[in-house]
Parts: structure tokens; C-alpha cells; sequence
């Protein structure tokens, strides 16, 4: 992360001894934090905070007029829109003390008397899981404007015409950025030396993916072309969609019964894919739920038809029901019953072009006052034989030593964070901002991978890739793309013209590590 960002970090210190703020003051100037303000008076901190909008607050806990405990009470509702740390120092070692502190809300505690290096590098921890949390935020609000935007747009104009543009467009615009956070995200939680920390950086980074498996949804659906399958668990599925929402359910009071078949054969699918279409169905339900008396009751049920290997997915509620003129338009896009701002009518259209680009039908029954049932079909269909057997993960993410690579992309936050992650596996890296440094690059030295985006100013991936073809013809056995633009039909028709290994923005680390290792290996 940027050293200025932390430079220019606000920090908020509370402590009644005037002398121990001086002292913190002292100790973050000399850190190099340089926005600092303070108080000796804990009634002031909820003025204080309002006014100077902290990044951190150093949190003593006792204290004449209000305890740190209280303080931390009266920041709760304060605190409920935003992740606000507060690092509480307390010269009380006892558990109870330091239990209450965290049950209030502190998010890390040091001891007085402290020592300068301990307190500093939670100080840092801290910010860095600060700083996390707003860019990724930043980046939902982001996509919700971005819908909004476009959905609106697409309400004026041709609907069913501009609709994959849409789609692509959020996902392109999100596709980098995600990946910038999801990647951060794992580098911190490698390397954080807390419990604490390295949990909270992998509640951001799930966050994070299910961000992109949103994206990839909408690709998905942008594309139009068969989904990335594997052999799916319905039954798992499911289950993983209700826990996923559990909590939603139980506070609208809402029982869940599950009637899965234990021996369901494995659906040849897209997870990802199936179970966005099955939270979908299940948020949906919860809506309609919630308008109904009590009880409320969320059924879901699998089935296997022997005669017609079809596997059947069932999610019924008791709510109110779909009228019948309702029903008939219910998955065409854009159409929905929601109050403006609630809803953009895509959700049931996207799980009808999931299900039908695999092969199977979604339908629905319901009657006025009586519930809704959805039904999902899929055909159980044999996985195609392949002779690649690739290596398991744990194998495939495994370095491979003292190898060179050349990261060539125009956004330099991409280019950082995959840098990082390859240095860290001991590879040696260097980076070029398009494609005309990166032949001055090569001209210098011999590298023994290329990563390079697609879409870049000066000189893009495939030229890069075609002057390499002209003037050194075996390093393009070692070329692997990045990009964010496979729904351009130039860039798919080149990237399949090639047939380079490409990683998809957003990407995981993982993925990268498996795809370089690949490459290295097989031109060894």
C-alpha cells in the first residue's frame, strides 16, 4: 500500500494524562503520521469524531467521567456505516477488562507500559485493514452507481438490444480495481503476524470474491457462449446458498426446510453460476415473505428423474403468491414488481440464460395466496474425457526457482500487486507501462515469462505479441495475457488465434501462480 497514504492518515488520540498524549504524538511524528489530533476529555470524542473524521482512534480505557468502555458504546452507532478502528491502551491486565473492551468494540488492545515497536506496527495493521475496507466500499458503491447508471439508461432505450453491454460494461470497468483488492487483501493476510488481523483480511477478501463471482455472472450472461463446468454437489450447493442468507432469514422469522436426496448424482456445471441463480430464487422468496403473516416457511428440495437424467431443484415459499398475468413476463429483463430503486428486473432473467445455457428449463408455479414454487431442471450429463491432466492445486501454485518474468500493464495498481506476489514467490520482476517499454525491456535482458494486458495505450498486448512473433520468435511460447476485454470480439478471436494462456481480470493470486508455473514448466 502506499507509504503516503499512511503519511496522511487521520489518528484520533483519547487519554486523560496530558503527558501519555504527548508522548503518542511524539511517537506517531516520529513514525511519520502527521494528521493527529487529541483530547484529554472522553466526553468529547463523539464531537471530535464528527468533525475530524478519524482513520484510527488510540483509546485509553480508564478514564474520570467516561471509561474507555463507554466511550467505545457511545461510538457503536456511530461507527455501524463504517469500519472505524479503535486501538484501546489500558494499564489493566486482567481478562475481564480486556474482555469487556473487545466485547464493546475495540478491535486491538497494548498494555501499558507499552513497548514503541509493538504499538507502531498495530497502528499500521490497523490502517492497512482501514484503508481495505473503504477501497473496497468504494468500489461497491461504485457498481451499485454503475447499475443504477446504466440500468437507467437501458430502461430509455432498447432494452433486450443494449442489455450486454451493460453487463459487460460493469464487469469490465469493476475487473481491475477487484482484482487490486482481492489481491491485496491475500498479500496482507500472508504476511499479517495477528490472529485478529489476518482473520479480518480474509472477511475482506471474501467480500471481495463474491464481488467477482458477481462479475463473472454478468459476463457470464454478457457472453452468451457455454459456462466454465465442473462437477457440481447439488446438495452442497444448496446448502451453501441458505447459509449464505441464513442470517437475513432468521431475522425475518422466516423456517427453512431442506429435503435434499443424499444420493443425487453430480451435475456437470458451474457452481458459481447455479448458485447465484439459487440465492436469486432464495432472496426473492425472502422478499415476499416478509410481506406475509406468520409462519413463514422457505422450502428447498432436490430430485433426481431416473427416466430423464434430469436432476430438479425446487425452492417454494408460502407468501402471497404471483398473480397469473405476473407470471407470464416473469423472466423477461427488466421486468419487475418492485418499487423504482428497489429492483432492475434482472436478477430472474439472468438465472433463465444460466439454467438454459445448461441445458435446462426454469419455471414457475403459484397461485394467489398460496405460495410460489420455482423449478429448476438440469440434465446429468458425463464429464468430456480429457488427456491434460493437470497437477492439483497445492502442485500447480508450487514456484518454480530463480525464473525472470516481465509484468507489462498500463495500470500500474495491477502491475504492483502482481509484481509483489511473483517477487514473493522468489521470481525475479520487473515491470513495463505498455507494450513499446517492454521490447526495451527485452532488448536488455533476457526474461523467461511475459504477463501482459491486452488493452494498453502506445503499444497494446497483441502488438506486443506480434512484433515479439517477428523478432524473436520463441518467446511467445512464454506470453501469457491479462485482460479485462474478452467480450470484444477482436481481442477473442486473437487471444484464440494464439492460443496464449490467458487470466481473466478479475483474477485470483492463485490462478496467476498456477498459469506461471504452467508455462514455465512446459517451456523448461
Amino acid at each position: 500500500m502506499d507509504p503516503e497514504t499512511f503519511r496522511t492518515a487521520k489518528i484520533l488520540i483519547v487519554d486523560d494524562e496530558a503527558a501519555m498524549v504527548r508522548l503518542l504524538e511524539l511517537l506517531l511524528e516520529n513514525a511519520g503520521y502527521t494528521d493527529l489530533r487529541s483530547t484529554t476529555d472522553p466526553r468529547e470524542v463523539l464531537e471530535r469524531c464528527a468533525e475530524f473524521q478519524p482513520d484510527l482512534i488510540l483509546l485509553d480505557l480508564r478514564m474520570p467521567h467516561l471509561s474507555g468502555v463507554q466511550v467505545l458504546k457511545q461510538l457503536e452507532r456511530w461507527r455501524a456505516d463504517l469500519y472505524l478502528p479503535v486501538l484501546v491502551l489500558t494499564a489493566d491486565m486482567s481478562r475481564a477488562s480486556k474482555r469487556a473492551a473487545l466485547e464493546a468494540g475495540a478491535s486491538d488492545y497494548v498494555t501499558k507500559p507499552f513497548e514503541q515497536t509493538e504499538l507502531l506496527l498495530r497502528v499500521r495493521n490497523l490502517l492497512e485493514i482501514r484503508f481495505l475496507h473503504r477501497d473496497l466500499r468504494r468500489q461497491n458503491e461504485t457498481l451499485e452507481a454503475q447499475i443504477q447508471e446504466r440500468t437507467h439508461q437501458l430502461l430509455e432505450a432498447e432494452k433486450l438490444a443494449t442489455m450486454d453491454n451493460l453487463l459487460a460494461g460493469v464487469a469490465h470497468e469493476l475487473s481491475s480495481p477487484l482484482s487490486v483488492i482481492l489481491g491485496q487483501a491475500g498479500l496482507f493476510a500472508a504476511s499479517a503476524a495477528d490472529d485478529g488481523v489476518r482473520a479480518r483480511a480474509r472477511d475482506i477478501e471474501e467480500a471481495a470474491e463474491r464481488c467477482v463471482r458477481i462479475v463473472r455472472s454478468f459476463l457470464a450472461m454478457a457472453r452468451r457462449r457455454p459456462p466454465e463446468r465442473g462437477r457440481v454437489v447439488l446438495t452442497q450447493l444448496l446448502r451453501d446458498a441458505v447459509e449464505l442468507l441464513a442470517f437475513e432469514l432468521r431475522i425475518d422469522n422466516i423456517d427453512v426446510q431442506l429435503d435434499l436426496e443424499s444420493d443425487l448424482p453430480l451435475v456437470w456445471a458451474d457452481g458459481h453460476q447455479l448458485k447465484q441463480v439459487v440465492l436469486n430464487l432464495i432472496a426473492n422468496a425472502r422478499q415476499a415473505l416478509r410481506e406475509a403473516p406468520p409462519p413463514r416457511r422457505l422450502s428447498l428440495a432436490t430430485r433426481y428423474e431416473v427416466q430423464s437424467r434430469r436432476a430438479r431443484i425446487e425452492v417454494a415459499d408460502t407468501g402471497p403468491g404471483i398473480l397469473p398475468e405476473i407470471q407470464a413476463r416473469i423472466f423477461e429483463p427488466f421486468f419487475t414488481t418492485k418499487p423504482e430503486g428497489e429492483g432492475t428486473g434482472l436478477g430472474l432473467a439472468l438465472a433463465r440464460g444460466i439454467v438454459e445455457g445448461h441445458g435446462g428449463a426454469i419455471s414457475v408455479e403459484s397461485r394467489p395466496g398460496e405460495g410460489a414454487r420455482f423449478l429448476i431442471e438440469l440434465p446429468v450429463e458425463t464429464p468430456p474425457v480429457t488427456t491434460n491432466d493437470e497437477p492439483e492445486p497445492f502442485e500447480a501454485a508450487l514456484p518454480v526457482p530463480g525464473k525472470t518474468i516481465l509484468v507489462v500493464d498500463d495500470e500500474p495498481a495491477v502491475a504492483a500487486l502482481l509484481a509483489e506476489a511473483l517477487s514473493r514467490d522468489g521470481y525475479q520482476v520487473d515491470t513495463a507501462a505498455n507494450g513499446a517499454v517492454a521490447l526495451e525491456r527485452l532488448a536488455a535482458r533476457k526474461y523467461d515469462l511475459i504477463i501482459s494486458d491486452s488493452g494498453m495505450p502506445v503499444l497494446s498486448g497483441p502488438e506486443l505479441y506480434r512484433e515479439l512473433e517477428r523478432r524473436d520468435p520463441h518467446l511467445v511460447r512464454r506470453f501469457v495475457f491479462v485482460t479485462g476485454d474478452v467480450l470484444n470480439p477482436s481481442t477473442r478471436a486473437f487471444l484464440a488465434q494464439t492460443g496464449a494462456p490467458q487470466l481473466e481480470k478479475p483474477f485470483a493470486l492463485e490462478s496467476v501462480k498456477r498459469v506461471v508455473r504452467r508455462v514455465l514448466l512446459a517451456t523448461a
